[in-house]
């Protein structure tokens, strides 16, 4: 038997040893979640109401109705403890499309086309803040908590659910930053680190809040940005974003973005075990020091090709901690063709830290994937016997894990070009083009002219893809779409 022959039954061995997603199990689990979806519609639906927004309120409410009655049935399901890892993913990429489904209806009340609907509708549980609203700021308050409530729903909660359905505890610490609680990464369930995160989460939202009210005007517009900041969204009650509020508002809400771009266990340990041991045991130092190099090579290179006007320069690093956070508020326009959007675009890719409320490709794994080069490197002037590991820190790196981000950043290029490619073709710029393809695959929000709604349906429906694509990191909705998670192919 030759090596190739060996190697082709290896690997039929690992495909008839594979299993697929069950269906019934997968229909019960996003049942089980139905309740989660019933308060993501229903928050809003009951704020129209009291409004007096008739017509919005029976948008989101007539689904609340439903989805509350098929919570009541689904207590007869008991929550299957066997539900395999390609189960748990199914149901994840559902609960994400159903949510985006759910609120088409409300934003087609608002005026949107279907197609147009279905876009904010993404772009809100995505938490990237990209619209194509052409007069949003004439809505109703309950409108704004809509779009508000959604990117608050997106950036964690929907989110740590999904965490708990598809990770075990090992694996979770590793997604939420190798963050521990009880003195070891691996005593706490899974549930349980969900439950501080959420907690950390609550806690950094009602900060924001109250701190807010006096800085933004009326009594609502800054409760309705604080919801968006925390969840790193980008959606404000006025068409300009943040550039009409006030600076200390503008610093405040870029603040609560920095804040959750870190991982949200991170804070959960720093309370029980103080800070200083909180940041030995994250990734949290990594996040920090690529924000500071990013926001020193900003500057440098904003004084340098545009000068060292005091306001330009504050306006010009605000937007710059907004496109690394992957929070998309804007409090001045962008230079569409300056070459800082091309340091935007790095900064845009890299995102903040594992178990934050950023997308992109995280910093952590872009550390590890730079590491991995290093080695490389450190491997050609070592003598041929001598040994040389990948680490993070003073531990060797996890293979799954190293897997795990040089697939993900092999299939956030490779859609990215794609992206780029097909809003280029459409005749945008090749710049501005590449820009907004990154800001909708890393959940940013930011726009450099492209994305907007003047473009057409084709690729405003390209784009709601992008957004969910890269808000489930690409493995998850794929999966979702193959044959293979459903059929067994042998």
């Amino acid at each position: 038997m030759t090596r190739g022959d060996a190697a082709d039954l290896a690997r039929r061995g690992q495909a008839a040893a594979s299993v697929r997603a069950r269906p019934a199990f997968v229909g019960r689990a996003v049942l089980n979640q139905t309740p989660v979806l019933a308060v993501l519609v229903g928050a809003p639906g009951v704020a129209a109401l009291i409004e007096g927004e008739r017509p919005l309120a029976a948008a989101l409410l007539a689904p609340t109705v439903i989805l509350a009655a098929l919570g009541v049935w689904s207590r007869q399901f008991k929550t299957d403890a066997d539900l395999r890892r390609i189960e748990a993913v199914a149901t994840l990429a559902l609960i994400f499309v159903l949510s985006t489904v759910l609120a088409v209806p409300g934003f087609m009340v608002l005026g949107l086309a279907p197609h147009d609907a279905l876009f904010e509708a993404a772009s809100g549980i995505t938490t990237t803040g990209l619209s194509v609203a052409r007069d949003a700021e004439s809505w109703p308050v309950s409108a704004h908590f809509l779009r508000a409530w959604m990117q608050w729903c997106g950036g964690v909660a929907i989110a740590v659910a999904g965490v708990a359905l598809l990770m075990d505890s090992g694996r979770a610490a590793q997604v939420l930053g190798k963050q521990s609680v009880a003195g070891t990464d691996y005593h706490a369930s899974t549930r349980a680190k969900a439950r501080l995160v959420l907690m950390g989460y609550s806690a950094i939202t009602a900060t924001g809040v109250v701190l807010s009210i006096p800085l933004f005007p009326g009594w609502w517009e800054g409760p309705m940005v604080a919801l968006a900041a925390v969840s790193t969204g980008g959606f404000t009650p006025r068409d300009s974003s943040l550039a009409d509020y006030s600076r200390p508002a503008q610093i405040l809400t870029l603040a609560l973005c920095v804040a959750t771009s870190l991982s949200l266990l991170f804070y959960a340990v720093a309370v029980k075990l103080g800070p200083r041991a909180a940041l030995r045991r994250g990734t949290v130092r990594t996040t920090l020091a690529i924000l500071l190099v990013g926001s020193v090579a900003y500057v440098l290179g904003h004084g340098v090709l545009h000068g060292w006007e005091r306001e330009a320069l504050i306006s010009g690093l605000l937007n710059q901690l907004s496109a690394q956070t992957t929070a998309g508020f804007s409090t001045a326009p962008l230079m569409p063709f300056s070459p800082l959007m091309l340091l935007l675009i790095v900064l845009m890719a890299l995102g903040g830290d594992v178990g934050s409320t950023t997308g992109g490709i995280k910093t952590a794994r872009a550390s590890m994937l730079w590491r991995m080069v290093a080695l490389v490197f450190l491997r050609l002037r070592l003598p041929e016997r001598a040994l040389s590991h990948l680490k993070i820190g003073d531990k060797r790196a996890d293979a799954e894990a190293i897997l795990f981000a040089a697939a993900l950043l092999a299939l956030y290029l490779a859609s990215a070009l794609i992206f780029w490619a097909a809003l280029y073709a459409a005749g945008h710029p090749a710049l501005p083009a590449l820009f907004d393809a990154v800001s909708a695959l890393s959940g940013v929000g930011l726009s450099a002219g492209v994305i907007g709604p003047d473009l057409g349906p084709g690729l405003k429906l390209l784009a709601t893809f992008a957004m969910l694509l890269g808000r489930l990191e690409f493995f998850v909705l794929i999966a979702l779409f193959l044959p293979s998670t459903w059929f067994s192919m042998r």
